[in-house]
């Protein structure tokens, strides 16, 4: 997050959304080991490991079956795998078990279509996406071809722009 919010927002975000980001001096605090209450409910930071990105954490709030599963589960969105190579993208798979174990009865996907519902299928669908990126990478095929043959796949999910800069990272040009 840190790194994020001060060189990397300069190098990625700022460019890509020039003047539309506010400034944001304040950064999160670490969420102690015990976890804290709201409106009497625990909450607790979960740590999952590498997803689209590494040192993932999800909020669990195990009173009422919930995930706020940040970077770790999408729904009905392209997932963002440039960051998976070297077993990231497997990793990113065992991260899903983690949550998976702490069975949810609803999980709120950081990268969602807000048509979808918040269901725990969305863990599954994350997963399948997974399993059929690694399968098409494993093939090493053309970046364009990679970007058809998921976006053929995946054709209701939004935002097909991570196919693509994950094809060609991945891939190569």
């Amino acid at each position: 997050m840190h790194q994020q919010a001060t060189e990397g927002r300069e190098e990625l975000w700022d460019r890509r959304f020039p003047g539309l980001i506010p400034d944001t001096p304040v950064l999160a605090r670490p969420v102690p080991p015990e976890g804290f209450l709201l409106e009497g409910d625990l909450v607790e930071a979960v740590e999952v490991g590498h997803t689209d990105t590494d040192k993932t954490t999800v909020l669990h709030v195990p009173s009422i079956g919930l995930v706020v599963a940040g970077d770790v589960v999408y729904n009905g969105v392209h997932q963002y795998i440039l960051e998976g190579g070297s077993g990231g993208l497997e990793e990113w798979l065992v991260a899903l078990d983690r949550v998976a174990a702490l069975q949810p009865r609803s999980v709120v996907a950081g990268h969602k279509n807000k048509d979808l519902p918040d269901d725990p299928v969305t863990i599954e669908e994350t997963r399948q996406y997974l399993l059929d990126a690694i399968r098409l990478l494993g093939r090493n095929p053309t970046p364009r071809e990679y970007f058809g043959q998921m976006t053929a796949l995946y054709p209701d999910r939004l935002n097909p722009g991570p196919v693509w800069y994950g094809a060609v990272g991945l891939l190569g040009a």
